[in-house]
Order: C-alpha cells, then structure tokens, then sequence
C-alpha cells in the first residue's frame, strides 16, 4: 500500500472508488510536512490519495475542507467525519477503525 499524489490522470479514481481514504494538504503546510512520516508509516497497511488543495480547489470546497491537513474517508464519493490536523499515530489509526479501514 502507498501514498498516491492524486493528478488529473487518476482523479476520476479518487471520484469512483468505493472507499478511499483521502488527505487534503499543501506544500507549503508545514504541518503538513511534520505528518508525513507518521502518514508513510500509517500507508504501508492501505493506500492514502493525497489532495494538493492549491492544485484541486475545487474538489477541497466540495468537501469543505477549510484546514489542512485534512483526512477524510469517502465511499462512493460521500466524506465521513473528517479528522482534522491530527496530532498523534494513533488518533489516526483510531480515525481508521472508526471508519472500518482497519
């Protein structure tokens, strides 16, 4: 399993997966840059489709993501809670099984 940057070749993946867990982010976050290890390590049991909100706004208003970074698990297009800016391992992993992910 993996990080997947989404692009305009695999954004109708993101739109059409049953269940795919969904981090909105920048670059320029630095949050953001500090999650990363923890969502590399969290990525090697499922796969995570990683949204640069600079690149795909439209698609971050639709969900109303207003904070980043923002984890989110959509099935068939429709966001779950969102975990927003999460500040350890395990509220993710707990986020997860919440979602049955894990």
């Amino acid at each position: 399993m993996s990080l997947i940057t989404v692009t305009n070749n695999n954004l109708e993946e993101l739109k059409n997966k049953e269940v795919v867990v969904v981090e909105f982010w920048a670059p320029w976050c630095g949050y953001c840059k500090r999650l990363a290890p923890v969502l590399k390590t969290v990525a090697k049991d499922i796969d995570i489709m990683q949204v640069n909100i600079d690149d795909f706004e439209e698609l971050s208003e639709s969900y109303r993501v207003e904070t980043i970074p923002t984890l989110l698990v959509l099935r068939n297009g429709i966001a779950s809670e969102p975990l927003i800016a999460p500040q350890a391992k395990s509220l993710i992993t707990d986020w997860l099984k919440d979602n049955q992910i894990l």
